[in-house]
């Protein structure tokens, strides 16, 4: 063997020696503790159970919908001319009766002048006609007169002639002129009826024009144009000053009050929907919504065999909520209501293609698969598989096993040792998890005291809060850091969660003191 050899054999195994005395290290520096944590051992999981609540429900499909609104208003130009834009942007909430525009209405004034002059000409012309209807009716009542003279004596002359006491040639005269009176008493009626024609289309035209200048002067209000309702402005037009024509569209003004739950649903279950008394659902903070059914659109999609159904808010409508399009799960009912099993939709944990809950029997965390129903808010129906007697667990189910140990949060497993007979005040504190709200209850003792049931050092000064605890979960121990201000009986601040790989999130927290009874 050469030189060179030798000296990379001897590298070699200093490499191999170096690495299987860092492992040996590794391996006697690792603690108990963690192997325990990380690799089963013998502690015992920390878990929620509940138990499974029989009611009357159906069941139900979760459905995604979205917000429309029902109500928009559109401000348009009213005449031809230059318009002024008030300073609004798209997203500004106005109020009802709020000015959006001024448009010139230089042209609609015209306008409404020589409608009133041509207002007072008619005027002047229907007193001109009632004048002389007023005359000639009075001439009328001369030519009458006259022929009620006329008619007497062709009345005495016929009777004269009867007794051949005058001529024909006398008869012949005074019918003539009886004749003729005649003929000028229903010259002057069918010239009377005239006048009263002329008056009546002389009143007309009064009662157009006057039509007409309401309809300038409203104009000239309109061309003030306002908000007619209160909403936020979603669509406005990019001329700021310049010239349009009437009716072009000026600003869409979507209400913020009037908004509804958009669904596509299969068009089997459109009679449950209609019949049921309120759907239920969330939105995309999982927090609930309550809807009425409200209308069926007559549309139908050919291709998933669904019709547009529209749902009324049953409560006032979140902020969070007030937005076309804005997404929302609700569940629809699937069939009539009957007696089910339900359990929080944090029991259920996916395996393959089924279902699987986890119940816990004398420390044990016993696997059982069961068959879905649908949902309900929160929870979910159970068709077959647990029954109202079981524990089933709903917190620290992640990572179980069939037959893994657990305990109940707050209660120490066998092992362990359970402080017993501190008294104090009593605290519940509150904060939010992955998987929902979640609480704890701190005993504040004089000399000892204890959150969920566990020894830990608090630091107060009946102003502030301040301590540290661990908490046992399937995947690890989590330390939880509290640190907040006492008023009263209340308190609020922040906590810190520290997990196994070393990362930490802050959460708010609140809590109360509990009175005695």
């Amino acid at each position: 063997m050469d030189l060179k050899e030798y000296q990379k054999e001897k590298i070699i195994t200093k490499i191999w020696k170096s690495f299987f005395l860092a492992n040996t290290l590794i391996i006697l520096a690792v603690p108990s503790s963690f192997s325990q944590n990380w690799g089963g051992g013998n502690r015992a999981s920390t878990v929620v159970v509940e138990s499974p609540i029989k009611e009357t429900l159906s069941t139900t499909k979760e459905i995604q919908g979205k917000v429309v609104s029902s109500l928009t208003s559109t401000i348009s130009s009213v005449t031809n001319g230059i318009i002024s834009m008030e300073n609004i942007k798209v997203g500004d909430t106005v109020k009802k009766n709020q000015l959006i525009a001024s448009q010139d209405s230089t042209n609609i004034n015209y306008n409404l002048k020589i409608k009133k002059n041509q207002l007072a000409n008619a005027n002047i012309s229907l007193e001109d006609l009632i004048n002389e209807l007023k005359n000639e009716k009075n001439i009328k009542l001369i030519i009458q007169k006259q022929s009620d003279i006329v008619k007497s004596k062709y009345e005495r002359t016929q009777e004269l002639y009867e007794t051949n006491a005058i001529s024909v040639q006398e008869l012949e005269t005074a019918t003539s002129a009886y004749l003729s009176s005649q003929q000028q008493v229903l010259s002057k009626n069918q010239f009377l009826n005239k006048i009263s024609f002329r008056i009546k289309q002389a009143e007309n035209s009064i009662n157009r024009l006057n039509i007409e200048i309401n309809k300038l002067e409203k104009d000239i209000s309109d061309t003030n144009l306002k908000s007619p309702i209160d909403g936020q402005i979603v669509d406005l037009s990019p001329i700021q000053t310049g010239y349009v024509r009437v009716g072009e569209r000026l600003a869409t003004i979507q209400s913020n009050n009037n908004f509804e739950i958009e669904l596509e649903v299969p068009a089997i279950y459109l009679d449950l929907i209609k019949e049921s008394k309120e759907v239920k659902g969330l939105d995309i903070y999982g927090e609930n919504v309550s809807a009425l059914y409200r209308a069926t659109l007559l549309k139908e999609n050919p291709r998933t065999g669904t019709r547009t159904v529209r749902l009324k808010f049953k409560d006032k409508i979140k902020n969070s909520l007030q937005a076309n399009n804005a997404s929302i799960n609700m569940f629809i009912p699937t069939s009539n209501p009957e007696p089910v099993i339900t359990i929080s939709k944090d029991a259920i944990i996916p395996i393959s293609s089924s279902q699987v809950v986890f119940i816990m029997e004398e420390g044990k965390a016993i696997k059982k698969s069961v068959k879905l129903g649908g949902s309900v808010g929160n929870k979910v129906i159970i068709i077959s598989g647990i029954s109202t007697n079981d524990k089933v667990i709903v917190r620290g189910n992640e990572l179980l096993k069939d037959g893994s140990s657990v305990k109940l949060a707050g209660k120490p497993s066998d092992s362990s040792k359970k402080p017993s007979g501190i008294k104090g005040d009593k605290w519940v504190l509150k904060w939010q998890g992955r998987g929902g709200e979640r609480s704890g209850e701190l005993i504040l003792g004089k000399k000892v005291s204890t959150f969920n049931g566990e020894k830990t050092d608090v630091e107060t000064d009946g102003k502030k809060l301040k301590f540290e605890t661990p908490l046992v979960l399937p995947f690890g121990t989590i330390t939880l850091n509290f640190n907040g201000n006492i008023s009263s009986d209340k308190v609020e601040g922040i906590l810190t969660l520290k997990m196994p790989n070393g990362n930490e999130n802050e959460v708010p927290f609140s809590g109360s003191k509990v009175t005695p009874k």
